[in-house]
Formats: structure tokens, C-alpha cells, sequence
């Protein structure tokens, strides 16, 4: 050996830790506890708003198989000089349920429920029914549009249905 070289080097030990200490790499309890804390302030701040983007995609589903719907009932009124009574007459399934892309769903995944409002077989409009977690909307529940054009909606906001229509 030679004596020039240093005692930590003949040692085995590497680095510039002293003689009798080790160095560990890694992340210490305090660095995770804030890591954690700021995740938690980040989650916690970011899910109502996400929340509530999920919340008006439902209701523009809604309001779109709505429109559909009363196309179709126009199209049927014109071909029959009458309103369907059902959704079958339109071609669409009986139950209809909707997701929040607007298309077809199995009532698991459903955001809504489409149906015809029929009274004493007449035919009055078109109805959207939240199910699952969008009745977790308090503000815009049902969805209604008749056949004059006329649009509702029942929930907190029924009073100014302009607001969960725009």
C-alpha cells in the first residue's frame, strides 16, 4: 500500500464523510410530511371545482338529448300528423339513459333518465331525470323543454331556468 493515500480511501469508505459516520440517501420525515401536506392542500382545493366542471358536462348532456328528442317528436309529427307517445315510436330505447357524453348508457353509468312527458296520452314535452350522481345537482335537477318550446327545470334555480339552460 501506499502510505500517501488517505486512511478513509484504504477504509473503503467513499465521500467526504468522516471516519465512523455513514451517509444515507433518501428523504427525510420532514420533506414527506410536506410533500404530503401540500398534495392533501392541492386535492383538497382542486376537487370541488373538478366537481363542478363534471356536474355542467351532465347538464349539457341534458340539455342536448333534449333538443334530439323534440327534433325527433317534429320529425314524427311531420310524418304522422301526430306526437309520439313513446320513446319506441322514436326509435330510441325504453328505458333511456344518458351519460354525460350524451349517448346511450346502462343506468349504472347513467347520468340521466330521457323521458316523454305524457299526460292522458297526450303528448306535453321532453324530460331529463338525474340519477346516480348527478342528483348530487341541487341547482338544476330536471330538465324539461315542451312542445311549444318552453324551457323548465326544477331544483334551487327553478325560478331562473335561464341559468341552467346557458
Amino acid at each position: 500500500m501506499n502510505p500517501r493515500t488517505p486512511a478513509s480511501r484504504r477504509a473503503g469508505r467513499v465521500g467526504s464523510s468522516p471516519p465512523g459516520k455513514w451517509r444515507v440517501a433518501g428523504f427525510t420525515l420532514l420533506e414527506v410530511i410536506t410533500v404530503l401536506v401540500i398534495a392533501a392542500i392541492l386535492y383538497f382545493v382542486a376537487l370541488p371545482g373538478y366537481q363542478s366542471v363534471v356536474v355542467k358536462s351532465g347538464r349539457a348532456a341534458a340539455r342536448g338529448v333534449l333538443m334530439d328528442v323534440m327534433t325527433r317528436q317534429e320529425q314524427y309529427f311531420i310524418n304522422s300528423k301526430r306526437y309520439a307517445t313513446s320513446l319506441a315510436e322514436l326509435q330510441l330505447p325504453e328505458p333511456y339513459y344518458i351519460d354525460r357524453q350524451a349517448q346511450a348508457a346502462a343506468e349504472a353509468q347513467a347520468s340521466y333518465r330521457v323521458a316523454l312527458d305524457v299526460r292522458e296520452g297526450v303528448y306535453i314535452g321532453v324530460l331529463t331525470v338525474p340519477v346516480n350522481r348527478q342528483t348530487a345537482d341541487e341547482a338544476c335537477m330536471t330538465f324539461s323543454l315542451d312542445r311549444t318550446g318552453r324551457r323548465a327545470v326544477s331544483g334551487s334555480l327553478s325560478a331562473q331556468p335561464a341559468q341552467c339552460w346557458n
